[in-house]
């Protein structure tokens, strides 16, 4: 007996009863496809936000995070070397001393008091710029003002802190107090600088952040702007400027195809030191065309080197030429290099107005300038990139689609701790003009950028 049977006064005949068991688990098993559908959508929504989410915070969050970390290391350790006076050689001749928007009392008196020297250029080379009365002093914001009372606080809180472990005198414990209340009214200075807002723009549509900035118009040799031009700073990979330019200087265009074999020491100590690298491994043999585009493009410090060895046949050879090139450009009272790369030592010095004389040796070296102005490269093949590897000139890049008022043609950018972020850049205008913007200590690479924007569009037309 089935259950037909049992039921027939439900049903009128099987087929009916088979007919509605089937319409039953069709029903069924559509229900079940719209609960699995609706599932899915919503699984769907939850994911696509999460995603959204993620990627709003890692292209706001994230960069403010690691830009404020670099600000607040860079002042930390650049002050010292801002702050020392550079050396001079030679016959001197006196500047008078402009005071700033913000200088403490102190450091104004001494100034007017004993006016800075700079030294005559030591040879007869084309390369010097000139400071006119039509020469800009380039103006300062209120996020400058903060990031130098930052900075001048935190070396006044080393300073006092050495105090303190010197003396056990009642005068060392009062000056301890002092120093305690002016740490603590300082809290609010030490605070995230991207939380500053400026009243209005003070350059172009801008402002620029750069401790150090200097414009020259490199054809007519005249100083447009400048702020603290020819105080020592840290040079970082703006060191690589000349160490393309001393290269290039002594190669030959049939070299450009010569190979170089990369060495383990070379390799350690591009690695040891945490310089940028091209990523050359031991025993790869390098073109040095590819290690003239690494040096600039990449920043590669294993280029770098790898190309002063092939030149010169030693990192310290290398080093003797590039600062017989300081001589030669008449910059050896006020600059002076320790090696290829930019790796902070406290003999490797030079000012902005420094580098900008370099920059204009190098653009008007042929050689050199095609490599300082490439946008793109890609290598030839590496042990741990078999097809090559394709570099970028970064700063090129973001700033080709700014408004500058012309094109720049060439750039290399640096940072260390010690220096910020800082970059030389030349310019190329619409009347054929062409100017050379060096800044340094800026508190990010987008910052740095963007100090170049503002005095591009401010000082040039």
């Amino acid at each position: 007996m089935n259950y037909y049977d049992d039921h027939n006064d439900l049903y009128d005949n099987q087929d009916e009863y088979i007919r509605q068991r089937r319409l039953r688990a069709w029903r069924r098993r559509v229900e079940r496809e719209r609960q699995v559908r609706r599932r899915r959508r919503i699984l769907a929504v939850v994911l696509s936000a999460a995603v959204i989410a993620a990627v709003c915070l890692a292209l706001f969050v994230f960069p403010k995070i690691l830009d404020g970390r670099k600000a607040k290391a860079g002042g930390n350790t650049a002050s010292a070397a801002a702050q020392e006076q550079t050396p001079s050689s030679g016959p001197v001749k006196e500047i008078a001393y402009v005071e700033s928007a913000y200088a403490p009392h102190d450091v104004q008196a001494a100034s007017a008091a004993q006016p800075q020297a700079i030294p005559e250029p030591a040879s007869d080379d084309p390369y010097v710029f000139t400071y006119t009365d039509q020469t800009k002093e380039i103006p300062l914001s209120e996020k400058n003002i903060a990031r130098m009372k930052q900075r001048d606080q935190l070396a006044a809180g080393t300073a006092e802190t050495a105090g303190e472990q010197g003396t056990e005198s009642a005068e060392g414990d009062a000056a301890a107090a002092a120093a305690g209340e002016t740490a603590e009214g300082s809290e609010e200075v030490l605070e995230d600088l991207s939380q500053i807002t400026d009243s209005a723009p003070v350059v172009g549509n801008d402002y620029v952040d750069s401790f150090y900035a200097i414009l020259v118009n490199a054809d007519d040799g005249t100083v447009i702007a400048e702020r603290d031009s020819r105080e020592r700073m840290v040079p970082a990979s703006m060191t690589k400027v000349m160490t393309v330019l001393v290269a290039c200087e002594n190669l030959t265009e049939a070299q450009l195809d010569d190979t170089f074999t990369v060495t383990q020491e070379i390799c350690d100590l591009a690695f040891l030191s945490g310089a940028s690298n091209v990523g050359y491994s031991p025993g790869d043999n390098a073109v040095v065309r590819d290690l003239l585009y690494g040096t600039v493009l990449e920043s590669g410090g294993d280029a770098a080197m790898s190309l002063a060895e092939y030149v010169a046949g030693s990192q310290d050879a290398f080093v003797a030429l590039m600062n017989e090139k300081l001589e030669e450009l008449g910059l050896s009272g006020s600059a002076h290099f320790t090696n290829c790369i930019g790796l902070y030592d406290e003999n490797h010095y030079c000012t902005v107005y420094d580098m900008a004389v370099i920059m204009a040796a190098a653009m008007d070296n042929e050689m050199a300038k095609g490599f300082l102005g490439m946008h793109t490269w890609t290598t030839s093949p590496m042990k741990i990139y078999p097809e090559g590897r394709e570099i970028s000139n970064w700063f090129l890049r973001r700033i080709e689609d700014k408004d500058t008022h012309g094109l720049v043609i060439g750039a290399k950018t640096g940072y260390v701790n010690e220096s910020g972020s800082c970059a030389v850049s030349m310019q190329m205008c619409g009347d054929g003009t062409r100017y050379i913007c060096c800044t340094g200590n800026a508190w990010s690479g987008w910052r740095c950028i963007y100090d170049h924007v503002a005095m591009y569009s401010e000082y040039t037309q």
